[in-house]
This record gives structure tokens, sequence and C-alpha cells, in this order.
């Protein structure tokens, strides 16, 4: 994780994953605690890494409570860390901090007093937070501000504890406290393996059995043609319900965790924070709130960038979609990415993609092998093999349609053979480089017309290897421009740019090259109403994806990914000039589709939009039941209207986010009198835009 490359990509990645002032400022004493190489000190004040990332995740989960005004809930949050780890000063500050929010000085007070006894010596923290406006001014507090103070110009007494990296021994690769850091910069846990001498006390054996892929790599090997699997780490995340068999690839190492891993519940579920100094596949066969882990991971913040980095660092898991991707229910997933591999199916689907996995990993040749690792591309190539040696494939040309990049995968389409003798054909000028995106510039919704006060941004995740977007803008089409030019050759390799719609109406699509390489491209993407997916009776989706592959001459890339969500539960007409005529969001037949309540916000009114001769926006009409209200072009609530039905006075009207007693998230618009007021005059009776002379609140 710490080469050029990574720090070239990395800063604008972890930009994404801030949540506030208050939580960056918290998170800066998790940096301070230095990591001790040596004995510690004082066994009673050292830190272990789960500990540092469990107080990490619970500082935000709290932090996030005091946003939303669930104090209570984030007081006893604080208090649990507390009890999990008492020399933390932090949380003591943070508990402190709820304490006052909620009026309670003298309990605030005195909790505040141990935060400093404990060594707290964040001031700007505390000169941020809201919380404490009606205490800082008291004496008593000033002095506790002089001692913080006094304590930032002292070494903290809290000393994370020494790690180094542990010998792997017996095809096992132990977690634990004493060769696991955190990584507070990049929010990770890492755990280092030492691999001296493996290779001579590996089994010879690739893959126990005597089918035409176990003879075939276990004669690669012994002749030295292959790699095998010697280093390579497979991470189970399910806690053995769905396990590779040791016994049937006896060269593997298997990741085991110690009891502060399992402690810290790090082993199980979607892998969000183990990284390792290994080649690493792994899989979880498990779900996560109703859903896949991969959908999970698709719709949290910050969780597609850890994607990226387990890509970029030789990793990658497998999961099952588990009714994300059926007929039954459609396709769920927000986003296509190539940074993992989903299994069609749910527990132990996941089976067959591991093996095609590890087989593909042991085909290398030994130098490719080190090679790839070297340059952080032993996932791309893998992804590039697997999709290359599905059963059905037999041309380049197929290579980029859709059918060899699907969101989810069928074990049915593997053809092991073909994907290990296609690893096994790979030399090292032959491998192709990473595609890495990125976004120049995009349209975007307008606010208080179609954002309505930039509640919820467009931007699902933008990573090198995958864009995703929410489209929420009234507008006809999305726009963006995207740049693949940061996207290397190895060597001297030529490298050709292909952008292909994967899943869309490829007549609604336009992608305008900008240059005479291909590498920076306009892409163009109309409205795109639900549809089915070709070649999957009764799938359908509401995603358009256009993949983007480099050739270096000899292969094809694996693919990168552009992806358009449209919202499945809004009914929406527009004219023959592509203006917007209405929004339906009460439709019975549309609010019926399931819609992804972690993106879409529900609403409960009718949008009809008015426009004058010359097809300019003039405002809507806003229908709820019996209840009918008018919007100015600016989206302010019209007050007054002239003799023609124009306003002249209208106010600025704001919307916030609710949530009812099921959790389920919905908009609420509301004004008050102390809303700013707009004022319009018209130039003549033909006059049906008007002009403000009182500018609109920004």
């Amino acid at each position: 994780m710490n080469s050029a490359r990574a720090h070239k990509w990395l800063p604008a990645i972890v930009a994404t994953v801030a949540f506030t002032l208050l939580l960056s400022l918290a998170h800066s004493a998790l940096a301070q605690w230095r990591e001790d190489q040596g004995p510690a000190a004082n066994k009673q004040q050292e830190i272990n890494a789960f500990q540092l990332s469990m107080l990490n995740d619970s500082w935000r989960d709290a932090v996030l409570l005091i946003r939303r005004g669930k104090l209570k809930q984030a007081e006893r949050n604080f208090r649990s860390m507390i009890d999990l780890f008492p020399p933390a000063p932090e949380s003591h500050y943070f508990l402190a901090s709820v304490l006052a929010r909620q009026k309670k000085f003298d309990a605030a007070y005195e909790r505040l007093t141990i935060a400093v006894d404990r060594g707290f010596s964040n001031l700007a923290l505390i000169k941020a937070d809201p919380g404490f406006e009606s205490l800082r001014q008291q004496d008593r507090v000033k002095s506790l501000l002089r001692l913080i103070e006094e304590n930032a110009a002292k070494t903290t007494a809290i000393k994370r504890r020494a790690v180094s990296p542990a010998m792997v021994g017996n095809g096992i690769a132990l977690v634990d406290e004493d060769n696991t850091l955190w990584d507070a910069k990049w929010k990770i846990l890492r755990a280092t393996f030492r691999f001296d001498g493996i290779g001579e006390a590996a089994s010879k054996t690739v893959q126990s059995g005597t089918d035409v892929i176990q003879k075939q790599l276990n004669e690669w090997y012994s002749q030295g043609l292959a790699a095998g699997n010697i280093g390579d780490l497979y991470d189970n995340h399910d806690r053995g319900h769905s396990m590779m068999s040791a016994t049937l690839f006896p060269q593997l190492t298997i990741v085991k965790y110690g009891s502060a891993a399992r402690n810290a519940g790090v082993d199980n579920g979607f892998n969000s924070k183990m990284f390792f100094n290994a080649i690493t596949f792994g899989n979880s066969s498990t779900a996560s709130a109703g859903r896949s882990q991969a959908r999970h991971a698709l719709t949290l913040p910050g969780f597609p960038e850890i994607l990226f980095l387990q890509y970029f660092n030789n990793q990658m898991y497998i999961y099952p979609e588990h009714r994300d991707y059926d007929p039954k229910r459609g396709d769920l997933l927000p986003a296509n990415t190539p940074y993992m591999i989903l299994s069609q199916g749910s527990s132990g689907s996941d089976q067959p993609f591991l093996r095609a996995v590890a087989s593909i990993l042991a085909a290398f040749k030994p130098d490719v092998k080190a090679y790839l690792r070297q340059t952080r591309l032993v996932m791309p190539t893998v992804q590039m093999i697997f999709r290359r040696g599905q059963k059905w494939m037999d041309s380049e040309a197929q290579y980029l349609t859709a059918r060899a990049h699907p969101p989810v995968f069928w074990s049915k389409d593997i053809d092991l053979v073909k994907m290990i003798n296609l690893a096994n054909q790979l030399n090292i000028g032959d491998i192709p480089p990473m595609v890495r995106l990125r976004v120049l510039s995009e349209s975007g919704p307008r606010p208080g017309i179609d954002d309505f006060a930039g509640l919820i941004p467009e931007t699902l995740f933008d990573t090198p290897g995958a864009i995703a977007r929410v489209v929420r803008s009234t507008a006809y089409e999305k726009r963006m421009t995207i740049s693949a030019e940061q996207t290397k050759p190895l060597g001297a390799q030529k490298l050709e740019f292909h952008w292909v719609v994967l899943r869309g109406d490829a007549s609604l699509i336009k992608i305008i090259p900008r240059n005479s390489r291909g590498s920076v491209v306009d892409v163009v993407v109309s409205w795109h109403e639900r549809r089915l997916v070709p070649g999957q009776p009764g799938m359908t989706t509401d995603r358009v994806e256009i993949g983007v592959f480099v050739h270096n001459g000899k292969y094809f890339s694996a693919p990168a990914f552009v992806n358009f969500l449209y919202p499945a539960n809004q009914k929406r007409i527009y004219n023959e000039k592509n203006r917007i005529v209405s929004i339906d969001h009460a439709d019975p037949q549309f609010t019926e589709r399931y819609r992804e309540p972690r993106l879409f916000v529900r609403r409960d009114w009718k949008d009809i939009y008015r426009y004058d001769r010359q097809s300019n926006l003039i405002g809507w009409q806003r229908r709820r039941g019996k209840w009918i209200t008018n919007f100015t072009r600016h989206g302010a609530k019209v007050l007054e209207t002239d003799d023609q039905g124009r306003p002249i006075k209208a106010r600025v009207t704001r919307y916030k986010i609710e949530t009812d007693k099921r959790g389920a998230r919905f908009i609420v618009e509301f004004s008050t009198p102390a809303e700013k007021l707009l004022f319009y005059r018209y130039n003549g009776p033909d006059d049906r835009m008007g002009r403000l002379y009182q500018e609109p609140a920004q």
C-alpha cells in the first residue's frame, strides 16, 4: 500500500469517505497513537489494532447519530466505547459533548475532566464542536482548556501494541494483535506475514485429485512451468459456512483469525477492513440487512473505494448475489465493477468460482506471477482471464459484449481448461494494463429544481476502475466527459481504447471521442425506462453500463465500468423536444417497484411542468392528493399571481429528509416566514418568464 502508484490514487479516494469536521478531527487522535516498535512501557495502556478499528467505527457511527439528533443512542454508543477501551480520552470527550447537547452540563464537565486526565489534547476538536458552545465560556471549562493545551505538548501514554510480521506455518496465516496494525490514514487493518522457506516445506501437489485440471496443474508445477499456489492466501469470511477444502488445495495458505480479530468482527461478512501483504482471494456466503454483500458494499459511502483498494492490492473476493439478481426481484445491483466476482445463487454458489480463481493463480508462470504481484496487476489479469475463459466465448469480438461482463456469473459457464491454458500461455510482455478512469466534467441537477437543495448527490462513487451515478436530474440527458488517459502501457505496448455499451439502449447513448486515440470521450445518455436484460428472460434492470477496455496488441484488458442507475419508482413523461412534462412519484404501478432505500428517498407527489412558447421552463404544479401547489422556475412556492396567473411573489422552499417509524426515509418540503421572498416582473402580456428584481436565495 505504500508504493508511489498507490499514493497517486489514494488521496482522492479517501476524500470520499470523510464524514464531518468533527469526525476527521477525532480520527487525528487515532493517528497520533504512534506505533511502538519496542516493548511497551505500560502494558495497561497498550491498544491493539482491532480496538483502534472498533473505536474508529464507533466514533463514526456515533457522530452520524449526533448529526441525526439521536443523542441518547449516541450516548449509549460512547459509553460502550469507554467499556471497550477506557484509556482512550476521545471517547470520554465525545460522551461529554453528547451530554452537553442534552443540557446535562455538570455531567458533561465531569466527563470532560476525565478526558483531560486521560490525556485529551485535541484543542481543535473542542473548538469546532458546537456541542460545547454553551460551556466554553464557563470559568471551570476555561481552566480545562488550558490543561488541554498542556496535554498537547506532551506525548500520550497510550501506545499501540508492537507488531511484526508473523511466520506462516502448517498452511495457516494467523491474524492477531501481534502482526496486525491499524492504518489510521486509510482506515484499514493490515496483517503482515513472513513466508520464509515456505516453498521448501510446501506440498508439491497444487490440487489433490485426478481430473484433467488437477493433473495439468500438478504436471506444470513439477516441471517449473507454473507457479502453483505457494504464498497465496485464502481468506474465508463467513466463519467456515462456505469453506474451500484445504485438502484439495494443499498449497494454499489459509487465513485464520485470532480471538481479538474475531471479537472485533473483522472475520465475517463483507471484508471492509482486512488487507494482507500477499496475493489474497476469498469469499463470504453471507448477506447483510437483506442485501447481498455486494449490494451492501456498493450502497455505503467509502465501501466501493475499499473494493478498489483491495483490487489494487492483489486481493479479491467472491460473493453470492443472494436474490439481488433474479427474475422475481430483478437486477437490484446499483453498479457493475471489476473488483469482485458475484456468483448466481446463495450460500455455496461461490465454490466453483473459488476453484477457478485458485486455478488461474496457480497456472501463471512463476516469472509472470511475480511481475503481476509487483505491478499490482494480479486481480485485473485474473478478471481478464476469467471472463475470456467462459465456455461460450470463441472470439475476440465476443469479449466486448454484455454477455462477457455481467454483474453476476453462472458457474455453468466456467471453462477451467480454457482458463488455466490462457493463464499459463501469458507472457510478461502480453499483460494488459488496468484501465484507469477519471471524470473531467459532467452535467448535474439544478438546485431547487432537480436535487431539492442538494439532499442526495448523483455521485455514488468515483474509483479508477468503476464510476457510478444515480440519475436524479429532470434533464432528458446525462452528460459526462471521461478520461482514460491515465491508463499507462506496460513497456513498449501501444494501446487502443474501446468504449462499449454493455447495458442499455444503444440508440439512446452517444460516446463521442475527444481525441484520435479515443482515450477521452463525451458520454451522453438519454433517459432510460426499466427494461429487460437481453438473453435473460424475465430479468429487468434500471441500470446503464458502459464498458471501457484497452487492447495492447495481444489482449483486451479487464473492463472498467461507467454506470448510470435510473429511479425505478418514477413515472416520467418527456415531450417531443425532450423537455420534462411530468414526474409522478405516487403512481401505484411504479411505487410498487423495489427501490434501493439507501439511494432513493420516497416522495408522495406528482410534478407537472410548464413552458413558454420558446420551451423555456416557467415553473411547475405539484399535486399531492387534493392539494395543489405552484412553483416558479426557481423552485419557489407561489404566493401571489397577477391577472394572467403569472407568479409575482413566491417564497423559497426548503427540503429535508425524515424517517418514518419503519425506518423508511422520505423528503419533506417546508417554508417558514423567515424564508426569502422572490418578486417577479414581466415585460408585457406575452412574457411568461418574467425577471427577478430580487435574486433567489443560494
